[in-house]
């Protein structure tokens, strides 16, 4: 594996050498920049909206967030649909399944039944107010994701 570029950052600073003087060799002295000048440019938000919740010992979970981000209130009708390993829920007037007054919701028994989702169960909420839909999927999906994309976060170091 390969030696790390930077070992440690600064966060209020990231050293970087002064500009030439009038020798036109580098000065020896380091000059701060602060993080907020290097990222000037804005990226562009994403629809996609992620948070974890747990299975409360009821079939629930709490999403806040979820509820403010897709406009959900109390009593907002959910309609549930099991798509291979994820639930995807849309609201839909007509269903039996509401928002609790405690902004939780209930994810039906046969659900959790078929994706062994038990009381503590930790869970991945994707949503997106552009599609008004949130989808629920085993948090351990992230797991290959972080393997790949975050070894730093696998590596065993002695300080």
């Amino acid at each position: 594996m390969s030696e790390p570029i930077i070992r440690t950052l600064d966060l209020t600073a990231i050293a970087v050498p002064a500009r030439p003087d009038n020798s036109g060799s580098a000065t020896a002295e380091i000059q701060p920049v602060f993080v907020r000048d290097l990222a000037r440019t804005a990226s562009p938000r994403s629809p996609l909206s992620l948070d974890f919740a747990t299975i409360d010992d009821h079939g629930r979970f709490s999403g806040r967030a979820v509820l403010r981000e897709l406009r959900w209130t109390t009593h907002t009708e959910l309609d549930f649909v099991l798509r291979e390993s994820t639930v995807v829920i849309r609201e839909r007037a007509g269903t039996a399944v509401r928002v609790t007054s405690r902004g939780l919701i209930h994810v039906p028994l046969a659900m959790r039944r078929w994706l062994s989702w038990e009381a503590g169960h930790r869970i991945l909420l994707a949503f997106s107010s552009r599609t008004k839909v949130l989808v629920l999927a085993d948090a351990s999906v992230l797991d290959d994701f972080a393997h790949a994309n975050f070894a730093a976060l696998f590596e065993v170091t002695t300080p």
